[in-house]
């Protein structure tokens, strides 16, 4: 399949956002990162990758829970595709218990991680720039595993990416993917009392057209992606009207963050494509 290379498209200051950017403008705030997010844009240590070389298998999905070991088979020789998975965390572990690794992220800097860890720790990965959003750069039934941290989010449409994670992943291959709880949405810190939110938004949440030009242009000034809120139906309905059977679910939570004061934010999936 051919797929013309993507093209960010620079964007000016003060542009309008609209669905026509917004992907790019996410992209940017990854590449300017917001120090709340700062832990999610962290590559591993050199120790940690010499602790996965000898057989240690910590990868996190959603929050900060350790994704179950009996989520994999063993993937020595696996072709993997980490998506939206870019920043050097999940991607090295995967090279460092044999499998051929492709990383596709939308942001220079977290690509950038990757190739920094690669070439310290000296393995090779394939390294692509592209938009999860769209039709996916790769041929049908490329990839035995599928890995998508939290970050469907930053689409607005999600439906066209279990469609793509479906063609481009064997039969039987496993897709795992994280998400945020819808709910999350409803609510922001109460910035008068900060141990407490404020409900503001109803559901769903489009910041599109939910948000005011004015508020929109703040989250680019702060570097704050722009995320979308999505249904059940859209996630759990949507893995399995693209063909996969769910096999296994955990709740998780931040580490500390307001929000675990009061419910767990995020979901992990593994699936099998039927």
């Amino acid at each position: 399949m051919n797929m013309e290379n993507f093209k960010e498209k620079q964007i000016d200051e003060n542009a309008t956002i609209t669905k026509l950017n917004y992907q790019s403008i996410t992209a940017k705030c990854w590449d300017n990162i917001n120090e709340c997010l700062t832990d999610k844009a962290t590559a591993i240590s050199h120790e940690e990758f010499l602790r996965a070389k000898n057989g240690e298998f910590k990868v996190t999905l959603a929050g900060v829970a350790i994704v179950p070991d009996k989520w994999f088979s063993p993937i020595k020789g696996m072709n993997v595709l980490g998506l939206g998975s870019g920043g050097g965390q999940q991607c090295p572990i995967f090279a460092a218990h044999g499998a051929n690794v492709t990383v596709m992220d939308l942001s220079d800097s977290q690509l950038a991680n990757e190739r920094y860890v690669a070439k310290r720790e000296n393995y090779e990965i394939n390294i692509i720039k592209a938009d999860m959003s769209k039709e996916f750069p790769f041929k049908d039934n490329s990839f035995d595993v599928i890995f998508n941290p939290v970050s469907n989010c930053y689409i607005e449409n999600i439906q066209s990416l279990w469609e793509e994670c479906a063609r481009v992943i064997n039969s039987n291959g496993i897709l795992m993917t994280g998400f945020i709880k819808e709910e999350v949405f409803m609510f922001e810190p109460d910035f008068q009392n900060e141990d407490f939110l404020i409900s503001r938004h109803s559901l769903p949440f489009n910041p599109l057209t939910d948000l005011s030009e004015e508020e929109l242009k703040q989250k680019y000034d702060e570097h704050k992606p722009i995320a979308f809120s999505h249904t059940l139906t859209e996630q759990l309905g949507g893995i399995i009207k693209a063909g996969f059977t769910i096999t296994d679910i955990f709740e998780d939570c931040d580490g500390g963050g307001l929000f675990d004061k009061y419910m767990n934010s995020y979901v992990a999936i593994r699936a099998i494509k039927k």
